[in-house]
């Protein structure tokens, strides 16, 4: 059996890896909601690596994308696996290219952004591996609250929790299958539009608009 049919990839509730992300995860936690949640199983049913997908902050998908509000941006936000020792699965970059091309709908999400932590001692190795380029570093400080390294920001807002811990290096690795400005076309003619939700408006009070599968165009 060849290495594609071993891995044994499936939808898995955020209930199901959160052990995972507790156990082996360098920020010892994760978000509490995904557009993606998707594992590796092997046997017995037992889930050896996971990754979870989300909308980026907004800023983040602006940068990344011509399309209104920054759309067609995913970010694989968290990303984790059992020790090499304790799994059959060789490379998690294997795992991580299938999910890109057989998973997540590219015609929806034609950007992938990703970010390498220095402090964690990772330096994009699986990124690099499958398919991504990277797309310049900054430094951030960083947050613990509960023991659990947080987010600066929450449901799309920069916020203030937990405890300033350090400064670290973060690499920003983006995959794309369109060219950077073409995000909105790209959508458009794979059968995404963007439509307004009649009567509701966002915080900042602009009216609020949803994205619509409408069909490819034939």
């Amino acid at each position: 059996m060849n290495q594609r049919e071993e891995i044994d990839i499936r939808l898995a509730p955020l209930s199901m890896v959160k052990p995972l992300y507790q156990q082996f995860h360098g920020y010892a936690g994760m978000s509490k909601t995904a557009t993606y949640s998707l594992a590796v199983v092997e046997e017995q049913q037992r889930i050896v690596a996971s990754f979870l997908w989300q909308p980026p902050a907004p800023a983040c998908a602006c940068a990344l994308s011509a399309a209104p509000g920054g759309a067609g941006v995913l970010a694989l936000s968290r990303m984790v696996a059992v020790p090499k020792e304790d799994r059959k699965l060789r490379h998690i970059s294997k795992a991580l290219k299938r999910i890109m091309w057989s998973y997540i709908d590219r015609f929806r999400w034609p950007v992938l952004v990703t970010y390498s932590d220095a402090s964690l001692g990772h330096t994009g190795h699986v990124y690099r591996c499958s398919g991504w380029q990277a797309d310049g570093t900054t430094q951030r400080p960083y947050y613990v609250k509960d023991g659990v390294r947080v987010s600066s920001y929450s449901s799309g807002k920069r916020v203030m929790q937990g405890v300033r811990q350090g400064t670290t290096t973060l690499t920003r690795w983006v995959h794309r299958i369109v060219p950077p400005g073409d995000e909105l076309a790209w959508m458009n003619d794979n059968g995404w539009f963007r439509e307004a939700i009649p009567g509701k408006v966002w915080a900042s009070g602009l009216p609020a608009h949803t994205w619509v599968f409408k069909g490819a165009k034939s």
